[in-house]
């Protein structure tokens, strides 16, 4: 039986809900790769890999771009996870398979697999990454999960403050701001972006989902999961309840604090250019408002980079776009040749600052040291959890539940899914591990005897893989 055939029957065998190509993707790929990246720890804490033998899954950004070669064979995966386009309901859903009661009742061996991977790569982007790379691969996960995509592209000429849109392949979407905290961590974002994505971009909200991790023995026990909402209605009332509000409003004023308090209630009932421009010309005079888009976005009449675009005449607009052109060969000349200095070039390139990356600059003000001394603390906001449920009515703060990660939860329900697992389901899981492993000791091993040796070994694994398989009744 060959390579294809033996494919085939398995994807067959899973009904799509398993299936060996993550292990023909690792052939020839080195299986010390995840001790020498920089990013990775080595701590793993409890998994049900331990005890089953489970294909690798390795968490990346990737997750979450829908372009990606891993994409397509991730959703298979995170398919098997229910809820529709609720965010709550998938989390419930891994929830429900994390309860022994309900553990008891799964029949389907492709279901269980798929979700025990899935709760697998959860831990690894919690426990398994370094602290500055976990809440990057966080949100891919999150895109993976949701069926969603990572921002990392421009929308009308801005990137917008959301980390990631859930349930994007679906149509529409949902913009999601996330953060990875500690447990009832302080939670922080910037004044001005969110200024921007709501009065610049004109956006009527914008979600928060807040994970905060419980770590009490260094691993991650508990994921609990809250959201809120900033919209035009409550983000005065918002910024005036956490940390750093009357700085960023600018209380002195308070005379200039009622009109703005009046123009943003307008503009939340009317989403008029009137309303959106005179909300913009208010706020900008706050304090905290710091190298925001806002004067670029009063410049052109109230107009975003797309409505700009739209309005230019066909030669301008032909112009622009030979310009972006030749902008994109440049970068594309950067990459191939490994320069270094992409992204200044890319801030210094900009037409104007409107079209500076919102989540960019986010990251930048509130990671590099010499802005958030010059900007980043006069121009964040920061919601402690006291604050943040003191204002649970304006914000609309909702639980979504915690996922219990911690090691006497996952041995328990390793046991009982074992035993599901056990007989020819449990053979093929174990083989098919064993052909992934040897198959790439056979491209690594630099003596010949032991490349051999490991040849051989991946073909009696196959051939006891086939042999399963061949039992069925359905490839007689």
């Amino acid at each position: 039986m060959n390579k294809d055939e033996l494919k085939y029957i398995a994807e067959n065998y899973f009904q799509q809900d398993f299936n060996l190509n993550l292990l023909f993707e690792m052939v020839g790929k080195e299986q010390s790769e995840v001790k020498t990246n920089p990013l990775l720890t080595e701590e793993e804490g409890g998994r049900f890999s331990l005890t089953i033998d489970l294909p690798s899954l390795t968490p990346s950004e990737a997750w979450g771009d829908p372009d990606s070669q891993d994409r397509d064979q991730i959703l298979k995966i995170f398919s098997v996870v229910r809820g529709g386009r609720d965010i709550k309901a998938k989390i419930d859903d891994i929830n429900k398979f994390l309860d022994p009661k309900a553990a008891a009742r799964k029949r389907s061996p492709g279901v269980i697999i798929n979700m025990m991977m899935v709760v697998e790569a959860l831990q690894a982007t919690l426990n398994d990454f370094n602290e500055s790379a976990a809440g990057f691969v966080f949100e891919g996960f999150m895109a993976a999960l949701t069926g969603g995509k990572q921002i990392a592209g421009k929308v009308g000429g801005t990137l917008p403050i959301e980390d990631f849109v859930a349930f994007s392949d679906y149509g529409g979407g949902i913009p999601v701001s996330l953060k990875l905290l500690t447990l009832e961590g302080i939670t922080k974002g910037s004044y001005t972006n969110l200024v921007d994505y709501l009065v610049v971009r004109g956006e009527p909200a914008i979600k928060y989902l807040i994970a905060f991790k419980y770590t009490p023995g260094g691993n991650v026990d508990q994921l609990q999961f809250w959201e809120f909402e900033i919209n035009r209605s409550n983000f005065i009332r918002f910024i005036s309840g956490v940390g750093g509000g009357s700085d960023l409003l600018g209380y002195r004023y308070a005379q200039r604090d009622q009109n703005l308090a009046g123009a943003m209630a307008a503009f939340a009932a009317d989403g008029s250019k009137e309303n959106q421009v005179r909300v913009a010309e208010l706020i900008q005079k706050t304090p905290g408002y710091k190298r925001g888009l806002i004067p670029a976005f009063l410049q052109a009449g109230g107009l975003t980079p797309e409505e700009a675009e739209m309005a230019m005449e066909p030669e301008d607009l032909e112009a622009l776009e030979k310009k972006k052109e030749k902008k994109a060969a440049v970068l594309l000349r950067k990459k191939e040749k490994g320069e270094e200095d992409i992204e200044a070039w890319q801030a210094a390139e900009e037409d104007s600052p409107i079209q500076e990356s919102f989540h960019s600059r986010e990251k930048k003000m509130m990671k590099e040291s010499v802005l958030t001394e010059a900007y980043g603390e006069a121009s964040q906001w920061k919601a402690s959890w006291p604050q943040l449920k003191r204002l649970d009515q304006e914000i609309n703060l909702n639980t979504y539940g915690a996922i219990d990660l911690s090691q006497e939860r996952i041995d328990e329900l390793a046991e009982i899914y074992s035993e599901k697992l056990k007989g020819d389901v449990m053979t093929l899981l174990t083989e098919a591990k064993n052909l992934a492993d040897n198959i790439g000791a056979y491209y690594r091993e630099k003596r010949r005897s032991k490349a051999t040796a490991a040849a051989d070994t991946a073909i009696q694994s196959s051939e006891k893989i086939s042999n399963v398989l061949e039992k069925d009744p359905r490839y007689t």
